[in-house]
């Protein structure tokens, strides 16, 4: 009956038709199922790629955020790649111009100190050797002597900080006498000379004046006698001593 059935012409070109059918069916689906596989395939890289440059956005964005600067941001980007620390060129700068700049500059944004000056316009006071013999006058802290006083002590002690800067640490003191400093030494007296003429011609000297430090006034009367001691140095107060002390101190647009 089925190979009746077979043989029948009809028959056989349906069984084809369905073969046919069947093959281009299944064809078909092979074909749209690949096609579906690759556009799934490029599909999953595309947003891959997508997400990496999302990423790398997000972290400019902080980097710039917490930097400040789209530079510096380069720049730290620029260190992670590459592992080099960022040159700050500011400090580089500043290291460079140090290097150049004599050591006694200062800049003229620093403040300078107040150094204490004279009230009689003779400038800042001088600096105090260490081992000075004494102590000047504007270090006494005295402020009710009067002015003129004040003044010739202030140009005694200067001239004799002077002296001893220059060498002559044998200064005990010193005295301002006719518009002169004498500095006072151990054992010596200054003596002014006065010459004298008698009615019949006779030319003498005397003296008119003794000083000299404390505890030398004990040989004046013996000076005043012409019995000079013999460890006593007696100095004439002519020309050729002193100082004056605007001159020596260099204070010639203070005299008056």
């Amino acid at each position: 009956m089925f190979r009746g059935l077979l043989s029948s012409r009809l028959i056989q070109v349906g069984l084809v038709f369905f073969v046919v059918v069947v093959s281009g069916s299944l064809l078909y689906s092979w074909q749209t199922r690949r096609a579906t596989i690759a556009e799934f395939t490029r599909a999953d890289v595309v947003p891959h790629e997508t997400r990496s440059e999302q990423d790398t956005v997000d972290t400019s964005t902080v980097n710039f955020e917490q930097t400040g600067t789209p530079l510096e941001t380069d720049d730290s980007q620029m260190a992670d790649d590459t592992d080099v620390s960022p040159i700050d060129e500011t400090s580089e700068m500043l290291d460079m111009a140090d290097a150049f700049l004599p050591d006694d500059f200062v800049s003229e944004e620093a403040p300078a100190e107040d150094a204490p000056v004279s009230p009689y316009g003779f400038g800042p006071y001088p600096e105090v050797p260490a081992d000075f013999f004494g102590i000047p006058i504007w270090q006494k802290g005295l402020s009710d002597i009067p002015v003129d006083v004040g003044k010739n002590v202030e140009l005694t002690d200067r001239v004799l900080i002077k002296l001893w800067q220059q060498g002559d640490k044998n200064i005990i003191g010193g005295f301002l006498q006719n518009g002169k400093v004498y500095p006072n030494y151990p054992e010596t007296v200054y003596v002014r000379e006065r010459i004298e003429e008698s009615d019949d011609g006779l030319v003498t000297t005397n003296l008119s004046h003794i000083t000299g430090p404390p505890g030398t006034n004990i040989y004046h009367e013996d000076i005043w006698r012409g019995n000079t001691p013999p460890h006593v140095t007696v100095i004439p107060m002519d020309d050729s001593q002193g100082f004056y002390p605007y001159s020596f101190l260099n204070l010639g647009e203070f005299s008056q």
